[in-house]
């Protein structure tokens, strides 16, 4: 009896434990648990993202894609993938990972690598004259520029793990 009651509760924890990990959160914030969402993701979506690479191949295209809402840009990740036979890899991925698509997954990366840059630059900027930081802002991106406070403070307090995270994913980890 004692068995079967351990049985029971184990394996109910373990299937919870899977359907917590396979919902689909928000993110329309940086938060700690999609950044894990996203650093899990990574090596497996490769493939799909060197696809989708090809799609936006210019500084034109990639800010034309950029500009596009959400869902015109999944449609037209879907019909990339559709037509690359990676529709279903990419579904396998997404489902497995939590996302509700390729494209929500490319816009948190988006997002991320926008708060690294401006926590690097507002963060360079604090070291130097006022002219000197006018005229490195001049040269940025203005979407690095657009970062809310509210996600640079998040890569500072998350600084140490992204650091190991980025330095063990180039060594191929």
């Amino acid at each position: 009896m004692r068995k079967t009651f351990f049985f029971s509760v184990s394996f109910f924890l373990m299937l919870a434990g899977s359907i917590a990990n396979a919902q689909l959160l928000p993110n329309s914030t940086l938060n700690t648990q999609s950044v894990q969402r996203w650093m899990q993701t990574n090596r497996d979506i490769a493939p799909i993202m060197q696809a989708i690479d090809t799609m936006n191949n210019t500084d034109a295209k990639i800010k034309a894609f950029d500009a596009l809402p959400a869902i015109e840009q999944d449609k037209k990740i879907d019909a990339l993938l559709t037509s690359k036979n990676l529709q279903e890899m990419a579904k396998n991925i997404t489902q497995k990972h939590g996302w509700k698509s390729v494209g929500e997954y490319m816009r948190l990366s988006t997002r991320l690598g926008n708060a690294i840059a401006a926590y690097f630059l507002f963060g360079d900027t604090e070291k130097m004259t006022e002219e000197q930081a006018k005229q490195l802002k001049g040269k940025a991106d203005p979407a690095v520029l657009a970062v809310p406070r509210s996600d640079i403070e998040f890569v500072k307090r998350n600084e140490k793990t992204l650091q190991h995270y980025i330095q063990a994913y180039g060594a191929g980890r």
